[in-house]
């Protein structure tokens, strides 16, 4: 597959074939791209994103920002370049830090007996553990209506349940958020986790998990 490299500082460009290509920007950023799928979504309700509107963007720890916006639905990460809507490709693009103080890094674990490679927002990480949670969008199909009392029903975006994680010891993990499954992922630390559980009523949210992270740390 041929690669090519553009400057930053040359400007605008337009991306007219699905060639994988690079952006670089005096050694403060890279960014691996190819032209995005068109989407058609005219006759869908609701949105495959979680947040429409694009963002200036940290990504793989630079220093140059980029215009990005997640795509929840297909799991991909999109730059917008002018008038292109390009795909970031995934394994040439892990780390993500949005303008409004979220962080996304790519991570690969077994899932469901699966092997995936999927976009977390990072809510915590220290040098024990790391809490993040995969936030995805499904697609309801449309349905015609089984009789002339009912209506005909549009597809629609819907938003999944929010599903957490543990990375520990560069294993990646669900997690319910329950003392007992925190127990199973972190052997010979039950008398700490008790003690944390017993102090914490600790439930399956952003701040709780965030506070459960902090005390990872400490142990």
């Amino acid at each position: 597959m041929k690669k090519v490299i553009f400057i930053l500082s040359f400007g605008i460009f337009s991306v007219t074939t699905n060639a994988q290509m690079t952006l670089q920007s005096g050694g403060e950023g890279t960014l691996t791209f190819r032209k995005s799928a068109d989407f058609n979504d005219a006759a869908i309700a609701g949105s495959r994103y979680l947040t429409e509107q694009y963002q200036n963007t940290k990504v793989n720890k630079g220093t140059q920002n980029f215009l990005i916006r997640y795509n929840a639905y297909n799991d991909i990460m999109e730059y917008k370049n002018g008038s292109d809507i390009l795909e970031l490709v995934k394994d040439k693009n892990t780390h993500f830090e949005f303008q409004d103080g979220s962080v996304y890094e790519l991570f690969k674990y077994e899932f469901n007996k699966k092997a995936v490679e999927r976009y977390h927002r990072v809510l915590v990480s220290n040098k024990n553990a790391t809490i993040s949670k995969y936030q995805s969008i499904k697609l309801i199909p449309a349905t015609k209506a089984a009789n002339s009392y009912e209506s005909d029903k549009q597809a629609t975006y819907k938003e999944n349940e929010e599903v957490y994680f543990i990375t520990y010891n560069n294993q990646t993990f669900e997690f319910d958020g329950k003392q007992k499954s925190l127990e199973k992922i972190i052997s010979g630390k039950s008398d700490a986790i008790k003690a944390f559980y017993k102090e914490n009523k600790i439930k399956e949210n952003d701040s709780d998990m965030i506070k459960l992270g902090n005390f990872l740390a400490t142990i």
